[in-house]
């Protein structure tokens, strides 16, 4: 990163600058395109053979996790430029989005997307199950 004047302002208020944004944006959208090639190498590292598949799958997550969080960051910018603010953890919650902190609880990008699509357990979900199947189905 550059050390000018502009790469540490205090945020969310440096959010409000064009100028800012958009050199944020450049960087994290080279960021985005070189952890996308990254994942790309390493699945196909995986199929060679005698690959350390424990290792390249570590390595993959750990891609695909930090991929989720640019992600969520570029999302943020954009809404900053769209002139709705950065998003914050508790206004992510009450609309039933998933943050970047939630992430981090899963175990994998797929496992993110998933949950991220659905809707929050209800009341009236939790009074309709069937906690003896439940169980017997954990079991099993």
């Amino acid at each position: 990163m550059d050390t000018n004047k502009n790469d540490n302002p205090d945020l969310p208020q440096a959010l409000s600058s064009a100028e800012y944004r958009a050199r944020l944006s450049t960087k994290l959208n080279c960021l985005i395109a070189v952890l996308e090639v990254a994942i790309g190498k390493i699945s196909k590292s995986m199929d060679v053979p005698g690959a350390n598949e424990e290792r390249l799958l570590k390595i993959r997550g750990n891609l695909e996790n930090t991929l989720a969080i640019c992600n969520r960051a570029n999302d943020t910018l954009e809404r900053a430029a769209a002139g709705k603010g950065p998003q914050r953890a508790v206004r992510a919650s009450a609309k039933n989005e998933m943050t970047a902190r939630d992430y981090v609880e899963l175990s994998s990008i797929e496992e993110y997307r998933k949950f991220r699509s659905m809707s929050p357990i209800q009341k009236d979900d939790i009074a309709s199950i069937d906690f003896d199947e439940l169980a017997r189905r954990l079991v099993d």
